[in-house]
């Protein structure tokens, strides 16, 4: 019985990989204001112009062009929360109880500012309905009167997109950018699970969950419909981050390379059908798939620069919205909404006023607001060991334990 139990416990043992190298990634918060500001451009445009704006002369249509696909600042986001879910995992597998820790930290971090702002929002959107529903409706935005329980509960727990699977009703989120904390919170439920049922094994449980939904997306079942949950091959964007964490931190620095080949299978894969690659749909999946693997290979190879990249001064406006990219996130859609649509009715739609004049507009309005509903929101649910983070040395922060996860 004790060879048993000795053997057992050796095994057990060798499925823990250590500390990790380096699980600090600094230019990522960079990235994370950058893929903010990708989205907020893109709404900025789409929300009061639309998607069918005219072209403009020469080099302002390829703006133009650019601007309508500016939405791969989400595949952007999950490949990031990727990474620093997973690197917050990883630190909590280390201590009791990981699962409870984890989820805490995630509903604190995540929920309250979310319930704030969709109060907020939710009354004015309300409000101005009452008063003229012909202004949202048409920025289409969804008329929260008509809003059935399922759909406002939905709304609430962030579990409007796959809602419709369980309980008939149409999806529709009061906040636009909201779906995509749906698939965030899923992330986070996966992960916080594997945290519970096998700690020492994360890695190898969220690789078969991987392969689980590669395989579901290869080989869909007939009568199956996973659309809005993890299972419709989202889940692959932010197992690009995952892998990259592992491989960074993990793997032998000389078998570095090797998790370039699932990365670059998957860009393969994407790019085999190109007329999806040419549609102007908002977020086709090929384009996604596309854009995150090559994020993650890119992550793969800046690794290296990281601490010298962190110390450029042109990357302080990126770090400053990065810093606060959560409440940016949250709060630009009506913002950007209000702004854009009021100069379009006030007659600016010629191409250069767009660009020179709204959507300038639009981003400085937003965050101005952003920073004020982090500094009197956001910060308050910062989890305690990164909120004290904020107000170390460099040097210290390399110590403390705190939240990688700040999106």
């Amino acid at each position: 019985m004790n060879v048993k139990w000795q053997a057992l416990r050796q095994r057990w043992a060798a499925a823990d990989l250590g500390p990790p190298r380096a699980p600090r990634y600094e230019i990522l918060t960079a990235w994370r204001g950058l893929a903010c500001l990708f989205v907020a451009v893109y709404h900025s445009v789409c929300a009061g112009y639309g998607l069918a704006f005219p072209h403009g002369p020469g080099n302002l249509a390829i703006l133009l062009v650019v601007i309508r696909r500016l939405w791969i600042g989400v595949p952007i986001f999950f490949v990031i929360s990727g990474y620093c879910v997973t690197a917050s995992a990883d630190a909590a597998r280390r201590r009791s109880k990981p699962g409870p820790r984890f989820f805490w930290r995630r509903f604190r971090r995540i929920y309250p500012p979310y319930w704030v702002w969709l109060s907020v929002a939710g009354l004015l959107i309300w409000l101005e309905f009452s008063i003229d529903p012909a202004f949202f409706q048409a920025a289409f935005v969804p008329d929260p009167h008509a809003f059935t329980g399922w759909q406002w509960l939905g709304n609430f727990t962030l579990t409007e997109t796959w809602r419709p699977h369980f309980v008939r009703g149409v999806q529709s989120e009061l906040l636009s950018q909201s779906w995509t904390l749906c698939y965030e919170e899923q992330f986070y439920a996966v992960v916080g699970v594997a945290l519970i049922l096998a700690p020492r094994f994360l890695f190898k449980a969220l690789a078969l969950v991987t392969a689980a939904v590669a395989a579901l997306l290869v080989f869909p079942p007939v009568s199956f419909s996973a659309a809005g949950s993890f299972l419709d091959g989202r889940w692959l964007m932010f197992a690009a981050g995952i892998l990259v964490y592992y491989a960074l931190n993990y793997m032998p620095v000389r078998s570095v390379g090797w998790a370039c080949v699932p990365l670059g299978f998957g860009i393969l894969c994407a790019a085999a059908r190109p007329e999806y690659l040419l549609k102007a749909k908002v977020n086709e999946p090929n384009q996604s798939y596309l854009c995150a693997f090559c994020f993650a290979l890119l992550l793969m190879g800046l690794r290296r620069w990281d601490k010298a990249l962190t110390q450029t001064r042109w990357l302080r406006p990126l770090n400053y919205c990065g810093e606060m990219c959560y409440s940016l996130y949250l709060v630009h859609w009506p913002v950007v909404t209000v702004v854009s649509w009021a100069f379009n009715q006030l007659g600016f739609r010629n191409p250069f006023a767009v660009f020179f004049l709204g959507v300038p507009s639009c981003l400085a309005v937003a965050i101005g607001l952003a920073r004020l509903f982090h500094k009197l929101v956001e910060r308050r649910f910062w989890n305690p060991g990164y909120a004290s983070s904020a107000r170390s040395s460099a040097k210290d922060r390399k110590a403390a334990d705190v939240d990688l996860d700040r999106a």
